[in-house]
């Protein structure tokens, strides 16, 4: 099994006419690695991003970048990953994010970095940069599969295009870039016109109603990471208390392993890693598998670790009516009352829209249980959502109700007020 690669990846956002717009660059065909598909810039942290006097030309110190992300990775490897963002975006679009004096050979400077990463420290010297990492807005952590060969742990943060900047193409490692509003970059998507990762669509989901760069720092940064949890509620469902949905530090979600061998995973949403090894391990552990996976909700919060485990493991994904038009992975869309019969254990759907169009509820079994995701009205508690639509919302609660009355609800995040 190949080590992930620690990897950093900067949102450029600028003020377009309809609103935020981000910059996706478009790799070539011909890359051995991820080839044809649109992404942000970025690329895997090298050596010279930890080397100390590369640091000590960043505004915020390692403590700051540690705590900024969360809090699990060491210092240094903290403010490597906020540099690498800098040099990254330097390298593929021609962006700088730091102050440099008026006579610097920048594009020198760029041609030299193309050349070999290795110049770096003697750029940031002989520039005179002072690394604006406090432009960087840190926003979520991804760690690609086991099964590929090449993988990445990747942070993802988001800044500003500074004033009259313009994104330049100098290399071999991008043959295109545009602007793009997330709504319409994820449209473009399920036309078929952009090929996305799920990291690159799933950012552009958390960005798509943000108003601001203002805004998404008050709202989307991360918090403290927490622990995975795990907790038996009866004898067929085992609550997963995973601490990074959508990726974001702090915002933890609840998964349901539902069954007695034969395991149905809800709502894995946290696509770090470890939250979803321990959901593999407990099946293991109670003498059985997950045999597929379903989420109450598209939102990243929900489904972002679905895709890992689909291509670990073969499963099916499976979402509601149209959840998967923004998902660049095969779903399975289920209807009002259609049945997750792979388990050992039934599971009904309920379609429940409101707070999102492709809302599920699951009634477990003889319905003592429902899994019942953002339902409650408890939602990410980093992250800016669509509008609600009150009235189909107080029917799905109503509905719900009236297919399982008394069943003990089990929501997908825990009250807002213990959140990290």
């Amino acid at each position: 099994m190949a080590e992930p690669r620690p990897a950093a990846t900067v949102v450029l956002l600028r003020h377009g006419r309809d609103g935020l717009e981000a910059l996706l660059t478009h790799r070539p065909a011909s890359m051995a690695f991820a080839p044809d598909v649109h992404v942000f810039p970025g690329g895997r942290v090298d050596e010279v991003d930890l080397d100390p006097s590369v640091q000590a030309r960043s505004v915020i110190t390692p403590d700051e970048a540690a705590a900024a992300l969360g809090g699990d990775l060491p210092p240094v490897d903290a403010l490597g990953a906020y540099i690498a963002a800098i040099r990254e975006a330097f390298e593929e679009v021609g962006i700088l994010l730091a102050d440099h004096g008026p006579t610097g050979d920048l594009a020198g400077a760029r041609t030299a970095l193309l050349s070999s990463a290795h110049a770096w420290p003697s750029i940031v010297d002989e520039l005179d940069l002072r690394l604006r990492t406090d432009l960087l807005i840190p926003l979520s952590h991804w760690v690609t599969p086991p099964i590929l060969e090449r993988r990445f742990d990747a942070r993802f943060f988001a800044a500003a295009m500074p004033d009259a900047a313009e994104a330049t193409l100098v290399g071999e490692e991008v043959v295109a870039h545009a602007w793009h509003r997330p709504p319409d970059a994820l449209e473009s998507m399920a036309l078929g016109e952009l090929s996305m990762w799920l990291p690159t669509s799933t950012t552009l989901t958390q960005l798509s109603h943000a108003e601001s760069v203002d805004d998404i720092r008050e709202r989307l940064v991360p918090g403290l990471l927490g622990e995975v949890e795990i907790e038996g509620i009866s004898d067929d469902i085992v609550r997963i208390s995973m601490p990074a949905g959508g990726g974001v530090a702090g915002q933890p979600v609840h998964a349901y392993l539902v069954g007695h061998r034969r395991f149905v995973l809800i709502d894995p949403g946290d696509p770090t890693g470890p939250a979803l090894d321990v959901a593999v391990e407990a099946a293991r552990r109670r003498g059985g598998q997950i045999v597929s996976l379903a989420v109450t909700s598209a939102e990243p919060d929900h489904v972002s670790g679905a895709e890992s485990l689909r291509e670990q493991l073969g499963l099916e994904v499976r979402v509601g009516p149209g959840g998967g038009r923004h998902l660049p992975h095969p779903v399975v869309e289920m209807g009002d009352e259609d049945q997750i019969t792979d388990g050992d254990v039934p599971i009904r759907a309920i379609a429940a829209p409101g707070l999102e169009p492709e809302g599920l509820a699951f009634v477990v079994g003889d319905g003592q249980f429902a899994v019942t995701g953002d339902l409650d009205g408890r939602r990410g508690a980093r992250s800016i959502f669509g509008p609600v639509h009150e009235q189909q919302w107080q029917a799905s609660v109503a509905r719900l109700t009236s297919v399982a009355p008394g069943a003990t609800w089990l929501g997908g995040h825990p009250p807002l007020d213990s959140d990290s």
